[in-house]
């Protein structure tokens, strides 16, 4: 029997793609969407170890092509399939060799909309041995419902059946702009998580198997209109409403109904803009070595962002002495300020605006900054800071045990630069768009000549790889490509002639 008659049988559809939640829940036009699939339990594609693989990315498109989307459902994604909860600002760049489309690209530092906070309840499991996930999916939807009445969770803005449990959602507004959900401010990423872990904590409390793992901004949930493979049942959003059209709710909002601290901290525009996480390092001249002029700004400006999201975490800094709830004591509000201070000056962001961003995080100190008759103004630390002939520098591992980031701390609060040194080993090996990248693009340099029988130039090569959707790379870079993989290209001697390419069968 057919999986299309097998699920008639059973009650259901053939799978049919419903694109109204989808456009509700991403709702920036110029956002990216992420899509992926379970593979094929009895056909499921190899890794490179010649492994199983249990999860293969399809592609992502902007937000405005979803009219698209039904050709490419009916193509990859009638089964098992998911979509990205919240939006990114590109796809990846590198085409996906199953689809030929721009591939997934799912990442924290690539998010550009924070969507939707969201909970998964794991429910329909009758063999789990945690006997909360023996209730059917119907029962939780109705007790999750009775518990938003209750006014135990906000009201979901959309209720789903996942196949075998249910997805709640809270689609969230911009403040300034209540048609867009919120920009994924890396200051805002934290309460974000806080608030879904929040949420997961209250379901649980009232005997709902939430899943606790889920509350991370790269999250994957399945696409409303695809097949539950296990149980040939369709996955079904609903959406609802109030007089007003819709439940929506701007993050403070959130955060205050979870009991989630958000002082309202943020940095100058400029330094923002520096602080962006590092990716791949590249050079401004095809040859030539990475620009590094710009490191310390960087570094500082990062070092600021850190700043921000641990007053956050905090609730606001602390009189020196005094403890935070983790059982660090704090080693005080004004050399915290000062700190803030150098990293403003350290990523050139100008005197005016460094003393509004100082003024502010020291008004959400607790008490706020200054309380005190022998307390230095703010404007008297700005004009110290900015007037010091020699610019103070500070060691990570002194900024680490001053303001309390531990490892784990430092993971939870995805911090970039105020961070103890494991971590950031731990980043630097994760980092984008590097290892598997390069190899993604020789296996293409070994399609091309091997399979094609081409011979390729350094030349050719970069625009070849260029058109297939890479980041673009320099001759020296191609030529490393093309040595790695076989293809021998030596450098012209000084004077000489242009020297023979020789393949050597990629040995």
């Amino acid at each position: 029997m057919s999986e299309s008659l097998q699920l008639i049988d059973q009650g259901e559809d053939v799978p049919a793609l419903d694109l109204a939640p989808i456009g509700i829940i991403h709702r920036d036009p110029n956002g990216f969407i992420a899509f992926v699939r379970k593979t094929d339990p009895q056909n499921p594609p190899l890794d490179r170890d010649g492994k199983p693989k249990k999860w293969e990315n399809m592609f992502s498109i902007r937000v405005s092509d979803l009219p698209t989307l039904p050709g490419l459902f009916d193509a990859w994604l009638t089964h098992d399939s998911y979509m990205s909860v919240n939006s990114f600002y590109r796809a990846a760049r590198y085409l996906n060799a199953r689809t030929g489309l721009p591939d997934a690209l799912r990442t924290t530092e690539t998010a550009s909309r924070l969507n939707t906070c969201y909970a998964d309840i794991d429910g329909g499991r009758p063999e789990s041995a945690d006997p909360l996930q023996h209730i059917g999916w119907r029962q939780a939807l109705l007790e999750a419902g009775v518990l938003a009445d209750r006014g135990i969770i906000p009201q979901p803005s959309i209720m789903a059946r996942s196949g075998q449990g249910v997805y709640l959602f809270w689609l969230l507004r911009d403040e300034k702009n209540p048609a867009l959900p919120p920009k994924a401010w890396p200051e805002d990423i934290p309460i974000y998580k806080a608030c879904n872990r929040a949420l997961q904590a209250r379901i649980l409390e009232n005997r709902l198997p939430a899943d606790t793992g889920a509350f991370d901004v790269a999250r994957v949930l399945r696409l409303p209109g695809s097949i539950h493979r296990k149980v040939g049942r369709r996955v079904e959003y609903i959406i609802q409403a109030d007089r007003s059209g819709g439940f929506f709710y701007t993050l403070p909002e959130m955060a205050a109904f979870c009991g989630v601290l958000t002082p309202a901290l943020s940095l100058p525009k400029s330094t923002r803009s520096l602080a962006i996480p590092p990716g791949p390092r590249k050079a401004q001249n095809p040859g030539s070595s990475p620009l590094r002029s710009a490191g310390p700004a960087k570094l500082n400006a990062r070092r600021a962002q850190d700043l921000v999201t641990i007053a956050r975490w905090r609730g606001g800094f602390l009189k020196r002495g005094e403890l935070y709830p983790d059982g660090t004591r704090a080693h005080g509000r004004r050399r915290i300020l000062v700190m803030y201070a150098y990293f403003l000056r350290g990523s050139k962001t100008l005197r005016l605006e460094a003393l509004q961003a100082l003024q502010t995080m020291a008004a959400k100190c607790r008490p706020p900054y200054p309380s005190d008759p022998d307390d230095t103004s703010v404007s008297s630390i700005i004009k110290s800071v900015y007037e010091d002939g020699k610019f103070k520098k500070y060691k990570t591992e002194y900024l680490c045990s001053n303001l309390g980031i531990t490892e784990t701390a430092a993971r939870d609060l995805e911090l970039l630069a105020i961070r103890p040194r494991s971590v950031a080993l731990e980043a630097d090996r994760a980092r984008p768009m590097q290892k598997d990248v390069i190899e993604r693009r020789r296996d293409f340099a070994r399609h091309l000549i091997i399979e094609q029988g081409r011979r390729l130039s350094c030349r050719e090569y970069m625009r070849a790889v260029e058109a297939a959707g890479f980041e673009k790379i320099s001759h020296e870079t191609a030529n490393r490509d093309l040595n790695e993989i076989g293809y021998r290209v030596s450098e012209r001697p000084a004077g000489g002639r242009r020297p023979r390419k020789e393949y050597n069968g990629g040995k």
